[in-house]
């Protein structure tokens, strides 16, 4: 398990992406719509002079349609060998180090819950979730 990860918000859940999975931060750009099985998909968005796709990190974890209302962040990550933005509505800090380990996570998705200041943060399994995306065939 890793003790390096960015710190994200969507709604009042905080998660952790594994540094080494992460590519860069940057604000979201509209999508375009495209035809996709998995309902936390909201399109593709432009990347570095192509496109990737475009998931709701939120709705990815549970298993729902991306809400209406649109984060304005996405976390460039690379999942299944390809890279996808995750839409997040906040990028909260990078912990190197500096928690504490809590548990192995009650959830396929996730590989642990880590304590960061008085917040508890489910550390994601970017594996497991590339292979989510790759099953419901979303990654563009």
């Amino acid at each position: 398990m890793s003790d390096r990860f960015l710190v994200v918000r969507v709604g009042t859940e905080r998660f952790g992406i594994p540094l080494g999975a992460v590519r860069e931060a940057m604000d979201r750009a509209e999508p375009r719509p495209v035809p996709a099985r998995s309902p936390a998909v909201r399109g593709v968005m432009p990347y570095r002079e192509r496109f990737v796709s475009l998931v709701h990190l939120g709705a990815l974890v549970s298993g729902t349609a991306a809400p209406e209302a649109a984060g304005g962040t996405v976390v460039i990550v690379e999942l299944a060998g390809s890279a996808v933005a995750l839409e997040v509505d906040d990028v909260e800090t990078v912990v190197d180090r500096a928690a504490s380990f809590v548990g192995p996570a009650p959830v396929a998705w996730a590989t642990g819950v880590w304590r960061v200041g008085g917040d508890l943060v489910t550390v994601l399994d970017t594996e497991h979730l590339g292979e989510r995306l790759t099953a419901a065939g979303s990654t563009a």
